[in-house]
């Protein structure tokens, strides 16, 4: 018999193992494909599954369904520990000079001009068309290879390497017009 996620919440709130067990059996295919959308390696994504279900199991008393279901919270728990592996175990090569000038020096020795430049670049990569948003995403923020890129994508390495330096000279313009603190 298949637990509801009040009961199956409720069992982990008691301490009851059968809580924990039922959230695994009811989601763990969920999160290990979270997991499998940025990690390549079936350990590591193992290894986000297990430490978000720990998590959740430890956090119990705190889920607040009223803001989130425990599906959701566990996709959140997921996410987020999916990214942080992702970043412990990804070996980024050094980016070339190229792609990390982008012409002028941003300010961020400011508390404010630290914010304002935040919000400015955040605007400006949502309004990036896809694939090119996609693709700053994963080479800056995830620091994947354009290999991956290329791979995740299903383009070419070739057009993964232009659209890299397109945006890159697109952002600068952008982040220029929408009034960036130098």
């Amino acid at each position: 018999m298949k637990l509801t996620d009040e009961k199956i919440l409720s069992l982990m709130r008691e301490g009851d193992e059968r809580g924990l067990t039922a959230a695994i059996d009811k989601y763990q295919r969920l999160v290990l494909s979270i997991a499998a959308g940025m990690l390549s390696a079936k350990e590591d994504r193992e290894e986000v599954a297990a430490d978000t279900f720990y998590k959740v199991w430890k956090t119990a008393d705190r889920i607040d369904t009223e803001k989130a279901s425990l599906k959701t919270y566990i996709c959140m728990v997921g996410r987020g520990l999916t990214i942080n592996k992702l970043r412990q175990v990804k070996v980024t090569e050094e980016l070339p000079e190229q792609e990390r000038d982008i012409g002028f020096e941003v300010d961020f020795s400011t508390e404010q001009a630290a914010e304002h430049n935040r919000q400015v670049i955040a605007a400006c990569i949502r309004e990036l068309p896809s694939p090119e948003r996609e693709i700053f995403i994963y080479r800056f923020y995830y620091s994947l290879t354009v290999p991956e890129i290329a791979g995740r994508l299903s383009i070419s390495e070739r057009r993964v390497e232009h659209l890299i330096d397109k945006t890159r000279r697109a952002l600068r313009n952008a982040l220029l017009k929408g009034g960036i603190l130098l």
